[in-house]
């Protein structure tokens, strides 16, 4: 018996706007904000 299941259910993939939901984040690099810091003197 493996760790794995015999049958891999796919309900999250029946439609378009499910699969949009349930998919994983991807990030670009644009969409990173550089930070800036501040000293005095």
């Amino acid at each position: 018996m493996s760790g794995f299941p015999d049958v891999r259910m796919r309900r999250l993939r029946q439609s378009p706007a499910v699969r949009a939901i349930a998919r994983e984040t991807t990030l670009a690099p644009s969409q990173l904000i550089q930070p800036l810091f501040v000293r005095e003197g």
